[in-house]
C-alpha cells in the first residue's frame, strides 16, 4: 500500500471520526450535526437534505445498534473463553476473530454512513463542513487550553 493511499484512509477516517464534532459542539444532538442551525445555514441544507439525513441516520443508527449487539456477545464469548482454567488457543483465536469482524462490521456501517452524507452534500459541501469541524476543533482547543491556564496560575 502506498503512503499515498494511507494517508488517504488516515484523513477519510479522521473525517468520519470528526464528523460528530461540530454536533457535539454546538450542542446538537449526538451524530445530528445536519440538525443544528448554524450547520443549515452555512450549508444552506434544504428540508429535503435534512430529510435524507435524517432518514441514513435513523437506518444506520439501527444497523449499529445490531451490530454493536453483535460486537459484545462476540466479546463475552471471548471473555468467557479466557476465563477457563484450560484454555483452548485456537478456540480463543477464532472468537477473537469473530469478535473482530463484527467490530469491522461497526466501522463500515458507521464509514456507509459517511459516504450517504458525502452524497447528500456533494464535494463543496461536504468540504465545508470538514472545514467547519476544524474551526470548532480548533475554537474548542482554545477554550480548553484558556481554562488548563486559568487552573495554573495562582491568584
Amino acid at each position: 500500500m502506498t503512503l499515498r493511499r494511507i494517508l488517504g484512509i488516515v484523513v477519510v477516517i479522521g473525517t468520519v471520526l470528526a464528523i460528530a464534532g461540530p454536533a457535539m459542539a454546538r450542542n446538537a444532538s449526538k451524530w445530528r450535526w445536519w440538525q443544528n442551525d448554524e450547520i443549515i445555514t452555512r450549508l444552506k441544507l434544504s428540508s429535503e437534505e435534512i430529510k435524507r439525513l435524517d432518514d441514513a441516520y435513523i437506518e444506520s443508527r439501527r444497523r449499529m445498534l445490531e451490530i454493536r449487539g453483535r460486537v459484545e456477545a462476540e466479546r463475552f464469548i471471548l471473555e468467557a473463553l479466557l476465563s477457563r482454567p484450560e484454555i483452548d488457543a485456537a478456540a480463543i483465536r477464532a472468537q477473537n476473530r469473530k469478535m473482530e469482524s463484527a467490530r469491522s462490521d461497526l466501522a463500515t456501517e458507521r464509514f456507509d454512513f459517511l459516504l450517504k452524507s458525502r452524497d447528500v452534500l456533494g464535494h463543496e459541501r461536504f468540504q465545508k463542513l470538514t472545514e467547519i469541524q476544524r474551526q470548532w476543533r480548533e475554537e474548542r482547543q482554545k477554550r480548553w487550553e484558556q481554562k488548563q491556564q486559568e487552573q495554573e496560575s495562582p491568584e
